[in-house]
Protein backbone atom coordinates (compact mmCIF):
# COMPACT_ATOMS: atom_id res chain seq x y z
CA UNK A 1 0.00 0.00 0.00
CA UNK A 2 0.93 3.55 -0.23
CA UNK A 3 -0.18 6.72 0.74
CA UNK A 4 0.14 10.38 -0.11
CA UNK A 5 -0.41 14.17 0.88
CA UNK A 6 -3.55 15.40 -0.76
CA UNK A 7 -3.07 18.97 0.47
CA UNK A 8 0.24 20.78 1.41
CA UNK A 9 2.86 18.89 3.47
CA UNK A 10 5.00 20.52 5.19
CA UNK A 11 8.73 19.86 6.83
CA UNK A 12 9.89 16.75 5.11
CA UNK A 13 6.61 15.41 2.92
CA UNK A 14 5.58 16.66 -0.57
CA UNK A 15 1.80 17.26 -1.52
CA UNK A 16 0.72 14.52 -4.11
CA UNK A 17 4.05 12.19 -3.70
CA UNK A 18 3.44 8.23 -3.14
CA UNK A 19 4.99 7.24 -0.04
CA UNK A 20 5.28 3.38 0.74
CA UNK A 21 3.79 2.18 3.43
CA UNK A 22 7.08 0.37 5.73
CA UNK A 23 4.03 -0.91 8.37
CA UNK A 24 0.48 -0.71 8.12
CA UNK A 25 -1.99 -0.67 11.85
CA UNK A 26 -6.11 -0.29 11.58
CA UNK A 27 -5.32 3.18 11.12
CA UNK A 28 -1.76 4.13 11.63
CA UNK A 29 1.41 3.82 9.49
CA UNK A 30 4.97 4.09 8.89
CA UNK A 31 6.43 5.74 5.88
CA UNK A 32 9.67 7.09 5.26
CA UNK A 33 9.60 10.62 4.42
CA UNK A 34 11.69 12.79 1.64
CA UNK A 35 15.18 13.07 4.13
CA UNK A 36 14.65 9.11 4.73
CA UNK A 37 13.60 9.18 8.27
CA UNK A 38 10.68 7.24 9.08
CA UNK A 39 7.67 8.65 9.86
CA UNK A 40 4.57 7.74 12.12
CA UNK A 41 1.34 9.06 10.39
CA UNK A 42 -2.75 8.62 10.91
CA UNK A 43 -4.24 7.48 7.45
CA UNK A 44 -7.88 8.35 8.28
CA UNK A 45 -7.76 12.51 9.16
CA UNK A 46 -5.46 14.99 9.57
CA UNK A 47 -1.55 14.46 10.33
CA UNK A 48 0.42 16.42 12.51
CA UNK A 49 2.72 17.02 9.44
CA UNK A 50 0.07 18.16 7.20
CA UNK A 51 -1.44 21.67 7.27
CA UNK A 52 -4.91 22.27 8.77
CA UNK A 53 -7.45 20.42 6.11
CA UNK A 54 -4.98 18.58 4.34
CA UNK A 55 -5.27 14.49 4.84
CA UNK A 56 -4.23 11.50 3.89
CA UNK A 57 -4.73 9.36 0.33
CA UNK A 58 -4.99 5.78 0.54
CA UNK A 59 -3.65 4.72 -3.10
CA UNK A 60 -4.54 1.24 -4.05
CA UNK A 61 -1.55 -0.66 -5.46
CA UNK A 62 -2.90 -3.70 -4.80
CA UNK A 63 -5.92 -5.97 -5.60
CA UNK A 64 -6.41 -6.92 -1.63
CA UNK A 65 -6.94 -3.36 -1.46
CA UNK A 66 -9.79 -3.35 -4.11
CA UNK A 67 -13.54 -2.71 -3.19
CA UNK A 68 -16.54 -4.59 -4.56
CA UNK A 69 -16.96 -1.73 -6.48
CA UNK A 70 -13.71 -1.29 -7.80
CA UNK A 71 -13.57 -5.11 -9.13
CA UNK A 72 -17.62 -4.46 -10.90
CA UNK A 73 -15.53 -0.98 -12.41
CA UNK A 74 -12.37 -3.49 -14.01
CA UNK A 75 -14.74 -6.18 -14.80
CA UNK A 76 -17.01 -3.39 -17.16
CA UNK A 77 -14.13 -2.62 -18.23
CA UNK A 78 -12.84 -6.03 -19.82
CA UNK A 79 -16.44 -6.28 -20.89
CA UNK A 80 -15.99 -3.07 -23.19
CA UNK A 81 -13.01 -3.87 -24.19
CA UNK A 82 -13.85 -7.06 -25.18
CA UNK A 83 -16.91 -5.83 -27.07
CA UNK A 84 -14.99 -3.18 -28.73
CA UNK A 85 -12.25 -5.98 -29.66
CA UNK A 86 -14.95 -7.85 -31.00
CA UNK A 87 -16.46 -5.30 -33.42
CA UNK A 88 -13.30 -4.51 -34.38
CA UNK A 89 -11.28 -8.19 -35.11
CA UNK A 90 -13.99 -10.51 -36.05
CA UNK A 91 -17.52 -8.45 -35.91
CA UNK A 92 -20.37 -11.02 -36.87
CA UNK A 93 -22.20 -8.79 -39.64
CA UNK A 94 -19.51 -10.11 -41.43
CA UNK A 95 -19.20 -13.70 -40.68
CA UNK A 96 -22.63 -15.13 -41.51
CA UNK A 97 -21.54 -17.30 -44.47
CA UNK A 98 -19.03 -20.39 -45.00
CA UNK A 99 -16.68 -17.37 -45.73
CA UNK A 100 -15.42 -14.30 -43.95
CA UNK A 101 -15.74 -11.36 -45.88
CA UNK A 102 -12.36 -10.18 -45.99
CA UNK A 103 -11.06 -13.11 -47.28
CA UNK A 104 -13.57 -13.55 -50.34
CA UNK A 105 -12.50 -9.68 -51.16
CA UNK A 106 -8.85 -10.75 -51.28
CA UNK A 107 -9.67 -13.53 -52.77
CA UNK A 108 -11.03 -11.85 -55.89
CA UNK A 109 -8.78 -8.70 -55.99
CA UNK A 110 -5.29 -9.09 -57.34
CA UNK A 111 -2.45 -8.17 -54.87
CA UNK A 112 -1.82 -4.87 -55.50
CA UNK A 113 -6.03 -4.13 -55.60
CA UNK A 114 -6.12 -5.60 -52.29
CA UNK A 115 -3.31 -3.84 -50.92
CA UNK A 116 -5.00 -0.61 -51.99
CA UNK A 117 -8.76 -1.84 -50.80
CA UNK A 118 -6.40 -2.03 -47.35
CA UNK A 119 -5.16 1.15 -47.69
CA UNK A 120 -7.81 2.96 -48.83
CA UNK A 121 -9.80 1.29 -45.78
CA UNK A 122 -7.43 2.78 -43.34
CA UNK A 123 -7.01 5.76 -44.67
CA UNK A 124 -11.33 6.11 -44.47
CA UNK A 125 -11.01 4.99 -41.00
CA UNK A 126 -8.42 7.66 -40.06
CA UNK A 127 -10.32 10.48 -42.04
CA UNK A 128 -13.86 9.92 -40.15
CA UNK A 129 -12.50 8.71 -36.75
CA UNK A 130 -13.28 12.11 -34.99
CA UNK A 131 -16.44 12.50 -35.82
CA UNK A 132 -18.71 9.39 -35.77
CA UNK A 133 -18.44 9.32 -32.08
CA UNK A 134 -17.07 5.85 -32.33
CA UNK A 135 -13.37 7.56 -32.13
CA UNK A 136 -11.64 4.39 -30.48
CA UNK A 137 -13.26 2.04 -32.38
CA UNK A 138 -12.53 3.85 -35.91
CA UNK A 139 -8.97 3.67 -34.94
CA UNK A 140 -8.49 0.16 -33.93
CA UNK A 141 -10.52 -0.17 -37.29
CA UNK A 142 -7.58 1.93 -39.01
CA UNK A 143 -4.76 -0.29 -37.43
CA UNK A 144 -6.54 -3.63 -38.45
CA UNK A 145 -6.43 -2.46 -42.11
CA UNK A 146 -2.98 -1.11 -41.60
CA UNK A 147 -2.07 -4.64 -39.88
CA UNK A 148 -3.44 -6.61 -42.81
CA UNK A 149 -1.99 -4.39 -45.48
CA UNK A 150 1.74 -5.25 -43.21
CA UNK A 151 0.85 -8.27 -43.84
CA UNK A 152 0.39 -8.60 -47.35
CA UNK A 153 4.04 -7.00 -48.04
Amino acid sequence: MKIKATGIAVGTLTEGKEYDVLHQGDRDVIIVNDIGKKVYATVIGQCPLLLPDCEWEVVKDSIDDATEEEWAEVGKKILEETSLSMEVHNPSHYNTGAVECIDAIEATLSDEEFRGYCRGNTLKYLWRCMYKGKTKQDLEKARWYLDRLLDTL
